[in-house]
C-alpha cells in the first residue's frame, strides 16, 4: 500500500511547479534540489553565482508560512556561521546563524521570526508571508537581500 501524501505536501509539489517557480528557476534566482517532506531545499544565488541553500520546513503549507535557514548540502546538516552570507546591516539583521541556532532567518515571511514581532505586519508589509504568492514569495526574499550592493561572499 502506498503511503498518502498530506495535502499541505500536494500543495508545495504543485507550486513547486507553478510558473512563478519555474519562472524564477529559468531566470537563475534559484534552484530546486529536492523535497524530503516536510522540508523543501532550494538553492538562492547571489550575485557572484554563489549558491546558498536554504532548508525550508513546509509544514502547514501554503496557509502556513515556511521556516528555514541555510544548509549545507554536502555535510546534510545546518551551514557552518562562517559561511553564511554577509553584508550590510539589512543582511547582518536577516541573516543571523545565531537566531534560532540556525534554524529561520530573521525574516518577516518567516513563521517562526514573525512570533512576537507583531510591528512587522504594519512596518514591513510587503514582505509578510502571501499564501497566494507560494514559496517564490520566501524565495524572493532572500534572493533581493542577497542582490544588495553590500553583500559580501561567504567563505567556500
Amino acid at each position: 500500500m502506498a503511503a498518502q501524501v498530506s495535502p499541505d505536501e500536494l500543495s508545495l509539489r504543485a507550486d513547486l511547479a507553478s510558473a512563478r517557480f519555474l519562472s524564477g528557476q529559468d531566470r537563475g534566482r534559484w534552484r530546486f534540489h529536492r523535497v524530503d517532506w516536510p522540508f523543501v531545499f532550494v538553492g538562492v544565488f547571489a550575485p557572484d553565482g554563489q549558491e546558498f541553500v536554504l532548508r525550508l520546513n513546509c509544514k502547514g503549507f501554503p496557509a502556513i508560512a515556511p521556516t528555514g535557514g541555510f544548509w549545507d548540502l554536502e555535510g546534510d546538516c545546518h551551514l557552518a556561521a562562517a559561511r553564511w552570507p554577509t553584508g550590510g546591516e539589512c543582511m547582518r539583521l536577516a541573516f543571523r546563524p545565531e537566531w534560532k541556532n540556525g534554524h529561520a532567518l530573521y525574516l518577516p515571511c518567516d513563521r517562526e521570526s514573525l512570533v512576537g514581532h507583531d510591528a512587522w505586519l504594519s512596518q514591513y508589509p510587503q514582505l509578510i508571508w502571501k499564501p497566494a504568492k507560494g514559496i517564490s514569495h520566501y524565495l524572493e526574499v532572500v534572493h533581493d537581500l542577497l542582490q544588495g550592493h553590500d553583500h559580501v561572499s561567504a567563505a567556500a
